[in-house]
């Protein structure tokens, strides 16, 4: 394989995914990744490939060492890109097809991807995290892509697919035929940002078209909801090496619920986006919840009551002053919300609905829905690694209401919506 064609090949790094996103800076520790980690990240992968009736992947030893490593090298310099630099700790080649050569693949033969998350509570939310960023997702939906790496820790997940060059036995697209739950934008939280070229902030879910011939300068291409009403799109061209992907672009955010259909060139296909989590459950509610505390809480160890019922929370919520701090994990989840962590500019993001919060480490001023809003404390990471927000701000910012109780060490909050 030609150095042009290799060059060819644009990376892209997803700095930050789906909820629960969170980085731990405290414990810089190389850990391996474990074979049921491999595992599950490509089982996941193979699921998703199944469901779009494309070949599935199987793992390779080489390009799963050369994952591994990177994973390892971005750990050790907490660093977030592709490329690595000689004599910083780790270095097992500048670029993904460097290290895969190193590690024993055969570079002429096999084109080399990378696909980059630090989305890491699980290596399968790590793989939708890529799925979700429309950039990386291409190289994952190829149907040529057969071989796969994977490498995990608690810092990134990396994986490296790669296909026989100038191979091509088909397309594949994302969502796939008769996927449901598929979320209803995108936000730009993928470097680089796509969305840059078209001044959007947000648009509708991204819609990925891969395994298009180089030569192809365009594609036509239209998206219709259930009422066959035309959605204004824009197209986006990807190179892939020796093929291309196409993105077809909402411009604006899909409807909650709603049914669509996807035509490019001659192949049409439909998804259904998720239900409004807003709107009541259509599931018959069972008995009460019991709002007695599962045990004793205290300035370190707060309790978190939302709606009713007690989550639990790792790291521990605790009482700073007279603020409640609480960390990334849980409690937006449970919230409904995603919680995206950006190492880069050291912000947290938190979506919910048409609600988007981002808070800046160390800065007591944050921004909802673009508007600036100054905070009595500041987030911050703890000595442990961990990413700390304050309650009350973050949650009434999101539309809930937050009570104290302080005989139990508990902080109350109750939904609006």
């Amino acid at each position: 394989m030609t150095n042009w064609l290799k060059m060819s090949v644009k990376l892209a790094v997803v700095l930050a995914g789906v909820s629960g996103a969170s980085m731990v800076f405290g414990n810089l520790s190389v850990l391996a990744a474990s074979n049921d980690d491999q595992s599950a990240a490509l089982d996941y992968l193979n699921d998703v490939r199944a469901h779009m009736g494309i070949p599935l992947m199987e793992l390779d030893p080489s390009l799963t060492t050369a994952a591994g490593k990177h994973a390892n090298y971005l750990l050790l310099n907490q660093e977030n890109g592709h490329t690595e630099t000689p004599n910083m700790q780790g270095f097992s080649g500048k670029l993904p097809w460097d290290r895969a050569a190193a590690a024993g693949l055969d570079t002429d033969k096999f084109g080399v991807f990378e696909d980059v998350s630090f989305t890491t509570d699980s290596p399968e939310i790590g793989v939708q995290s890529l799925l979700d960023a429309p950039l990386h997702r291409a190289s994952l939906i190829l149907p040529d892509m057969s071989l796969l790496g994977v490498g995990y820790n608690k810092h990134a997940l990396v994986l490296n697919p790669a296909k026989k060059w100038f191979t091509h036995t088909g397309t594949g697209v994302y969502p796939y035929d008769g996927q449901t739950g598929v979320p209803i934008g995108f936000y730009g939280f993928e470097i680089p940002n796509p969305l840059e070229q078209f001044d959007l902030e947000k648009s509708g879910y991204f819609i990925t078209y891969a395994g298009v011939a180089q030569d192809k300068t365009d594609v036509t291409a239209s998206l219709m909801n259930s009422r066959d009403e035309p959605i204004e799109i824009y197209k986006l061209k990807q190179e892939l090496g020796d093929m291309n992907a196409w993105h077809i672009i909402p411009i604006n955010e899909l409807a909650y619920g709603e049914t669509y259909t996807v035509t490019v060139e001659n192949k049409s296909w439909s998804f259904t986006t998720v239900e409004n989590p807003a709107e009541p459950s259509k599931e018959q509610k069972g008995s009460p919840v019991k709002t007695d505390p599962p045990k004793k809480y205290t300035q370190n160890d707060v309790g978190i009551r939302i709606n009713g019922t007690y989550v639990d929370v790792s790291p521990k919520a605790k009482i700073i002053g007279e603020s409640t701090f609480i960390p990334l994990r849980g409690v937006f989840e449970a919230m409904g919300a995603k919680v995206i962590w950006e190492g880069t500019r050291q912000e947290v993001t938190i979506v919910k609905g048409s609600k988007t919060i981002v808070l800046s480490i160390g800065k007591k001023e944050a921004l909802v829905n673009g508007t600036r809003q100054a905070l009595s404390n500041a987030p911050f990471i703890s000595t442990d690694g961990s990413t700390y927000v304050p309650l009350r701000f973050a949650t009434e910012a999101l539309g809930a209401q937050v009570a104290w109780e302080s005989d139990k060490w508990t902080a109350v909050i109750n939904q609006l919506d």
